[in-house]
């Protein structure tokens, strides 16, 4: 079990040493401090991934996008997804500790193991809401109001290719929004 347990979070080292190289090289961008943080196992549980620059600006395509989150309810969805996940996790652990004698520190080691495709399942389930809020206010206003939301928010976030912000970000970029919105 502690070999697994070891093989499992070197495989995950250097997969996301691999993604940070791969990162870097397309977007011409280095990750810093954060790229060493996201490389630790556990530690890039904890360190969050900057995602703006700046705010971008609130017009009415954004407003209509906040909107379409309240009337799918995606608050709570995402609430209850979260909720879900935790008792999941709880289970885990008690498990790992109860039932094979694992020492905690070891049972959160297995669970951040576990962990990484259910982040990945969650970041993809929130990506979905994401794409349905922007279909609502394009519908709620036009595709040249929704070009010029999605060219602002392209100027304020720090871009990152597909891969990478599944893996880490709860926000699909906004070139992928663009395109899956306007097929562009």
């Amino acid at each position: 079990m502690m070999i697994a347990l070891w093989i499992l979070l070197a495989v995950e080292v250097v997969a996301r040493i691999v993604l940070e190289v791969r990162e870097a090289r397309l977007t011409q961008l280095s990750g810093g401090a954060f790229a060493v943080f996201r490389a630790i196992p556990v530690v890039n549980d904890i360190v969050p991934l900057p995602e703006s620059r700046k705010e971008p600006l609130t017009g009415n395509f954004v407003k209509f996008h906040e909107e379409g989150h309240r009337v799918n309810h995606h608050s709570i969805l995402r609430n209850l997804f979260k909720v879900t996940v935790l008792m999941l996790a709880v289970g885990l652990l008690v498990l790992l500790m109860a039932r094979y004698g694992a020492p905690l520190w070891v049972a959160v080691l297995w669970l951040h193991v576990v962990a990484i495709p259910g982040r990945i399942l969650f970041h993809f389930y929130c990506w979905n809401q994401e794409f349905e809020s922007d279909k609502y206010a394009l519908e709620a206003t036009d595709k040249h109001v929704a070009k010029n939301a999605l060219r602002e928010l392209a100027s304020c976030e720090i871009p990152h290719t597909a891969l990478f912000s599944l893996v880490y970000r709860e926000h699909p970029s906004a070139a992928l929004r663009k395109k899956k919105l306007l097929g562009r």
